[in-house]
């Protein structure tokens, strides 16, 4: 019988998981810049006209693995036409939440 993800995540080590997760969140950053640009019908050459950078730059940032500065990442969305927030879950579960 085939295990579920959570029978095998919960055998492994928890750096292993921590891990794993850490990669996990920031290739879905950079999955969801490109969603982003494409759900605004912008084109890569868009986004670097509006940042006034050139169009491997744009590339460069929606590449997996790519560790944004925040500051990068609001430049990005706002050039998207967006505005960029903020929800920080504390441990206690509730929610902080602000513009950047």
């Amino acid at each position: 019988m085939a295990r579920t993800l959570e029978q095998i995540l919960a055998q492994e080590k928890p750096e292993v998981v921590a891990s794993a997760k850490e990669q996990a969140a920031e290739i879905l950053l950079n999955i969801h810049l490109a969603e982003l640009r494409e759900r605004m019908n912008l084109t890569q050459k868009d986004i670097a006209a509006a940042l006034n950078v050139k169009q491997p730059s744009v590339s460069d940032m929606e590449k997996p693995g790519r560790d944004l500065k925040l500051s990068s990442l609001k430049r990005y969305v706002e050039a998207s036409g967006g505005k960029l927030r903020l929800d920080i879950e504390l441990p206690d579960g509730t929610h902080y939440g602000f513009t950047v």
